[in-house]
């Protein structure tokens, strides 16, 4: 997946490689990154050290396409970008020390920091200004991703709006079909279904038209989610295996892990709770491997919902109480409301109806003045 790499441009000087190399190194690229990746690292810090200021900021960016990205090697990212992003303060280098902080800003993002990833994105547009378009509509599109995650979707929908228009009709493609990603999934959590498969269509379209198979999987998951919110189970599992395939033959393990959650989920709501919680269980292992707090606490709720399924409210309360922790610290409060009213169901059956009812009340509240969907679908529930 080169979705990280989007944050820097073409590098300055670019040799290619003879054809039988090139041909070893995309049968196995993240392989040869995982070698490579100390090499790159060092190259970076030598090349900061001795006034080589493009030269390091490119090789960071090579860096966030690789094993750093692919597997949360949160360390080689940052050490790699503030080495050269020294370098290009000392040269005086603003559009390249603009792109250095957009990495920062995706570095923040991966690691769950959605108000500093904003603010990093914020400082890029400021240096990008009008000069450079197309670091712009990155770093907009950052600001607004990072929205998107905190559920401030109102202003997530106006900052990737304005990505797109900065792209315009000629920009990068993979990049266009990104912010459409992005408007898509603000509309499908607002509860516009219509607008939500619009946008994905498209980008869709464009990821494909890009032969961006990472782009295509995960487009084709939420495209399933819109089929789930609606109850069209059985097109939202065709969707979410399609998407499985992908992923598996991507070796994309996040991927795959985030499609076998979705999955799950289908296989809940349709009865199939053992072949749910064995795939559960197998996402869980990945998230905390990966140290993705946001995934751990994806799959802890959905483990929450499967144990209230089968009526063991007991079961449910450890894996939700863990999940509305999780979404606490990660400054996400849609996602802590969500379990929250989960954790209404175990609170009365334990005979905490006091406590139930408030939680029910807090969650309402945070729906509507975040403009969550179940604002509308859980509006009838206020008096239980």
């Amino acid at each position: 997946p080169g979705g990280a790499a989007r944050h820097f441009p073409e590098p300055a000087a670019v040799r290619p490689l003879d054809p039988e190399t090139e041909e070893a190194l995309l049968a196995r690229p993240a392989a040869w990154f995982a070698a490579e990746q100390a090499g790159l690292l060092a190259a970076v810090t030598h090349c900061a050290d001795h006034g080589m200021a493009r030269t390091a900021r490119d090789l960071a960016g090579a860096l966030i396409a690789s094993s750093a990205a692919l597997y949360n090697q949160f360390d080689a990212w940052s050490r790699a970008h503030t080495a050269a992003m020294a370098a290009v303060r000392r040269g005086g280098d603003v559009e390249g020390e603009a792109w250095l902080l957009a990495g920062l800003g995706q570095l923040r993002y991966e690691q769950d920091r959605f108000e500093d990833s904003y603010s990093y994105f914020a400082d890029a547009l400021r240096l990008f200004g009008e000069q450079v378009p197309d670091g712009s509509a990155v770093a907009l599109a950052g600001m607004g991703t990072a929205r998107r995650e905190q559920a401030r979707y109102a202003e997530a929908l106006e900052l990737l709006e304005a990505a797109l228009e900065r792209y315009g009709d000629t920009g990068d493609v993979g990049a266009r079909a990104g912010v459409l990603y992005g408007i898509g999934y603000v509309h499908l959590e607002q509860g516009h279904g219509a607008r939500a498969r619009a946008a994905l269509s498209g980008a869709l379209a464009l990821y494909r038209a890009a032969a961006d198979l990472h782009g295509e999987g995960l487009t084709l998951r939420l495209l399933a989610l819109c089929d789930r919110a609606e109850g069209q189970y059985a097109g939202a599992e065709s969707l979410l295996r399609d998407a499985l395939r992908l992923f598996t033959g991507l070796h994309d393990t996040f991927g795959v892990m985030y499609t076998e959650q979705a999955l799950a989920k289908v296989e809940l709501r349709t009865g199939r709770t053992a072949e749910a919680g064995r795939r559960l269980d197998r996402c869980l292992a990945v998230a905390r491997e990966r140290q993705d707090r946001f995934g751990e606490a994806l799959v802890l709720r959905t483990l929450g919902e499967l144990r209230l399924a089968a009526g063991d409210t007991d079961g449910a309360r450890e894996p939700l109480e863990l999940a509305a922790a999780l979404w606490a610290e990660l400054g996400l409060p849609l996602w802590r409301a969500r379990t929250v009213w989960d954790l209404t169901a175990v609170w009365s059956a334990d005979g905490e109806p006091e406590r139930a009812r408030a939680a029910r009340a807090e969650a309402l509240e945070v729906f509507r003045s975040l403009g969550g969907r179940e604002a509308r679908e859980r509006a009838g529930d206020e008096v239980r």
